[in-house]
């Protein structure tokens, strides 16, 4: 059976953690035809998770990944809570059953090319900065949008959250419905644009969440992304309107 591996790291590296256990998971992707047998080992603050699998192809890579990130996340949380100690858990390496490594690191640029707000190393980045540290919600919610593109199969429910929080920056102690429509016009979106993705918040039990394609989800994340960027902007603008002759109304 060809076995892959994961490989990472649990910060901080002071707390040196071990785990004495060594959990086993198994787990099908039947839209795969694909078994798999997760098995964790964590040790002074390595972590390694083994994947065996009933055959293995590089298209893998995303769900052995996506299953690895939560059973890893999972257990070190649960160490977490067990010692009351706040850790994190990165992995950084993937190696596939020929013994092939490859460095992981989750980045989307078609994302990057849809904002235009926030650039690196000018004084409008420090502008924005200041204001997502001083409100809570601002910070919240791109925390979720951050989240959203780390662990792709959590992305809807991320933007979901991130939007929540985006309303009330516009009206926290007015109406909620002034307050979302205070952030459709200031920022030029449609109700309809921002249904496509507040839609998922309408029914939060698990067992009413329909089903959501992984097309719908890039596009949710796109929509949200998008959002944020216009959001951003409004505050390089010192809070003005966004002017319909730059800004067309997403629709």
């Amino acid at each position: 059976m060809p076995i892959a591996r994961f490989t990472g790291r649990i910060l901080p590296a002071a707390l040196n953690v071990s785990l004495p256990n060594g959990p086993t998971f198994q787990w099908k992707a039947d839209e795969l035809g694909l078994d798999m047998i997760f098995r964790v080992r964590i040790e002074n603050g390595a972590i390694q998770v083994d994947c065996e699998t009933n055959k293995f192809e590089a298209s893998y890579l995303v769900p052995l990944f996506m299953r690895a990130h939560d059973i890893a996340t999972a257990s070190v949380d649960l160490v977490a809570f067990a010692t009351a100690s706040a850790l994190t858990v990165i992995l950084e390496e993937f190696t596939d059953p020929a013994g092939t490594v490859t460095q992981l690191a989750v980045q989307q640029p078609s994302l990057a090319a849809l904002g235009s707000a926030v650039k690196i190393g000018t004084p409008d980045f420090d502008k924005i900065l200041q204001v997502v540290l001083a409100e809570p919600r601002l910070f919240m919610a791109l925390r979720d949008l951050i989240e959203a593109i780390t662990v792709p199969h959590r992305a809807t429910m991320a933007c979901v959250r991130a939007i929540r929080n985006l309303g009330p920056f516009f009206g926290s102690l007015g109406s909620p419905d002034r307050a979302w429509l205070a952030l459709r016009e200031n920022l030029q979106i449609s109700r309809p644009y921002l249904q496509r993705i507040t839609q998922y918040s309408q029914n939060p039990g698990a067992g009413d969440r329909p089903h959501i394609s992984d097309e719908e989800s890039r596009d949710i994340l796109q929509g949200e992304w998008i959002v944020m960027d216009r959001l951003f902007e409004y505050l390089k603008r010192g809070g003005e309107p966004l002017p319909l002759s730059e800004f067309p109304l997403l629709v």
